[in-house]
């Protein structure tokens, strides 16, 4: 199938998404795409998605949201200790990645006092379901003191769930790919703008497609609004940040020396690292017959 040319069209009941090269010219057109969840995706989307758009594999960076009867949302971190679960229904590929895995948890409690520490853990043994909300609330007001708190602590300290992320990239049979979460918007920007500059994409493009996701969004930001300030972040997280695949950037090459050494550091091998760009780049001799990425 030829995907050239292609863009993404607006699907009625799955907001925000798109198909990264409708923004990003060095992405090869019908290969990567973004958007919100599919949770409540009309059949006619959903067999868009699979027919029109031919996705194979699915990256869900909310992690694993399904609970068994009588069972507590802990027990799937228990049961899943890195946040990284994987599921194949109908032949697409299902990967559930929590970016903020048990490595990322550590590092936020390491920037709580001792007494909070104690007061919150005490509070999770006496009664878990009320103990983990409350300490979630005092941790999101760690995080809201600056907005790039969590890309910054998920680079450097959620080693494997990233490295989970660009593995299943790396992988020519994973293709088509679409990236979700709730709203599409800052995980999914965060693995979409990292590996828009491993292929070394004009940053202005990374950063409209960045923004576009705000922009995508304009019909639900009064409930985007509400989860920000029941999570103590202020309201200004609403809109897209101007410097943040600057900083971004900035913060992967001061200290990990950049995108390619990042990846190579968390465990990609240097043949999946090319091989994302051999994928992804729209310049490059891999194409789709039958269903399949072939070098030609």
């Amino acid at each position: 199938m030829d995907h050239q040319g292609e863009k993404a069209s607006a699907l009625a009941t799955i907001k925000n998404f798109r198909d990264i090269s409708s923004l990003i010219k060095t992405v090869k057109p019908g290969l990567l795409f973004r958007s919100a969840h599919i949770d409540d995706a009309s059949p006619e989307d959903l067999d868009a998605l699979r027919e029109q758009y031919r996705i194979r594999s699915i990256i869900d960076l909310r992690g694993i949201t399904v609970l068994l009867p009588g069972k507590q949302d802990t027990d799937f971190a228990l049961q899943y200790p890195e946040k990284i679960a994987h599921t194949s229904i109908l032949g697409l590929n299902n990967h559930y990645i929590d970016l903020c895995g048990p490595q990322f948890g550590r590092f936020v409690l390491s920037q709580t006092g001792l007494w909070e520490r104690t007061k919150g853990l005490a509070h999770i043994a006496i009664s878990p379901a009320t103990g983990i909300k409350s300490w979630q609330k005092v941790t999101s007001a760690k995080m809201s003191k600056d907005r790039m708190f969590t890309p910054k602590a998920i680079i450097d300290h959620s080693f494997p769930q990233v490295r989970a992320v660009f593995k299943i990239l790396a992988d020519p049979s994973s293709y088509p790919v679409l990236i979700l979460n709730k709203w599409g918007s800052e995980m999914v920007s965060l693995i979409v703008s990292m590996t828009m500059l491993l292929l070394h994409a004009d940053r202005q493009s990374i950063y409209l497609d960045y923004a576009q996701t705000y922009q995508a969004l304009s019909g639900v930001r009064q409930q985007r609004l509400e989860e920000l300030r029941a999570g103590s972040y202020p309201d200004d997280w609403a809109e897209p940040l101007p410097n943040y695949v600057n900083a971004l950037e900035q913060h992967l090459e001061m200290k990990h020396g950049g995108i390619e050494q990042y990846l190579l550091t968390i465990g990609l091998s240097r043949s999946e690292v090319q091989s994302i760009k051999a994928i992804l780049l729209s310049g490059s001799r891999l194409s789709e017959k039958n269903g399949w990425l072939i070098d030609v």
